[in-house]
């Protein structure tokens, strides 16, 4: 097998949920420095990209702004490496902020979307639990914040209000961002006055 291939057990040994991203962070090494692109994302590890990569074995260090992950090159192939770190990160920390605030939607959609749907959660609840928690930012939701989350969902229902495919087939789901959009802005409320 070559440096550059990817032997099977380490892809087996995959086990952590990972999201996709398309980032530029810095790289450094012993064999050379410059900037990569981040594909996708672990708490424990990252597929990164770029024409010149660290040999497999090398200890790397990727940063963006304050954010920093220690690790080393597990696996190569083309111009894609995969990096296991030292420690776990916070995947979400890595996000711009857009995202951050997308994915913070997505999960808290997934998660009232069966409720209004009148049956049980589809996804296992636990599972559910520590993906909420690891998509909040570690420090506590502002007003701005959720007045903005409430602002997307608000654009959202707009825009699916407009097509009249949507409206004919989900005219009571489209409530839901309505509530959501609504819930949120109560909460955000609801902080400022404390």
């Amino acid at each position: 097998m070559s440096s550059d291939q990817q032997p099977a057990h380490i892809a087996s040994q995959r086990s952590h949920e990972r999201t996709r991203l398309f980032i530029i962070v810095n790289l450094s090494c012993a064999s050379m420095s410059g900037t990569v692109r981040i594909r996708d994302m672990s708490d424990f590890g990252a597929r990164i990209e770029a024409d010149t990569l660290p040999p497999l074995g090398e200890r790397v260090k990727l940063r963006k702004g304050e954010l920093s992950a220690t690790g080393a090159i597990v696996r190569r192939v083309g111009n894609q490496a995969g990096v296991h770190f030292e420690r776990p990160v916070n995947v979400v920390d890595w996000l711009p902020n857009k995202a951050r605030s997308q994915l913070m939607v997505d999960i808290a959609f997934e998660t009232i979307k069966p409720r209004f749907e009148g049956g049980p959660p589809t996804a296992n609840i636990a599972a559910n639990a520590r993906a909420e928690a690891s998509a909040l930012p570690s420090s506590p939701a502002t007003r701005d914040e959720l007045e903005g989350i409430a602002d997307m969902l608000d654009a959202l229902a707009d825009t699916m209000s407009e097509d009249p495919v949507i409206i004919a087939s989900y005219l009571d789901k489209l409530q839901v961002l309505d509530i959501a959009s609504q819930k949120l802005r109560k909460v955000g409320r609801d902080l400022a006055q404390q």
